[in-house]
């Protein structure tokens, strides 16, 4: 220890500890590390087994979050009764989209396709990116509809945008 502090010393630290608190300030605490090591082992988590970074997946849960809870406010405003056991259709959602993209994952980084060109055709690539983007579209337009029942108008426009602009194939069924 000695050494190592003559060492710091050399570079204008006093010892080991001036050179900690001047190096990584604030972030010795164990608090800092004890959330840096949750937040780093669910990005990877989700990052390896789920291909999704961590700020998409904030995103996707904060829509689903926002489209619940208009969900319940529009039923309320339409003095519809709230049954507890339709709660859990959120949560089995979810869960259907997180196994599909779990297993277009597992294709995508398990198989490998031969390359033309210098360019890998993997049809799991294109089936997982269009799936994502179907749910979350799927997800942002019942928002919206949400959003219209509550009598935001903002939210009529860009329905009817989409309807004008992908045709009426994207309509929900009645």
């Amino acid at each position: 220890m000695k050494t190592l502090n003559f060492l710091f010393n050399g570079f204008g630290f006093e010892n080991l500890n001036d050179f900690k608190i001047s190096t990584f300030g604030y972030m010795i605490g164990t608090k800092v590390i004890t959330w840096s090591l949750i937040i780093g082992i669910v990005e990877s988590f989700f990052q390896n087994y789920f291909g999704i970074p961590l700020l998409v997946l904030g995103a996707f849960v904060l829509l689903n979050i926002l489209e619940f809870n208009t969900g319940i406010a529009v039923s309320k405003k339409n003095k519809q009764i709230i049954q507890s056991r339709k709660m859990g259709r959120m949560f089995l959602k979810v869960g259907v989209y997180l196994t599909i993209l779990f297993i277009l994952q597992s294709f995508k980084m398990g198989l490998h396709f031969p390359k033309v060109m210098d360019y890998e055709i993997d049809p799991f690539i294109l089936l997982y990116w269009s799936f994502l983007s179907g749910v979350i579209y799927q997800l942002f337009k019942s928002l919206l509809e949400n959003l219209e029942g509550l009598g935001y108008q903002e939210a009529t426009g860009i329905l009817g945008y989409i309807t004008r602009k992908f045709g009426t194939n994207f309509k929900n069924p009645e």
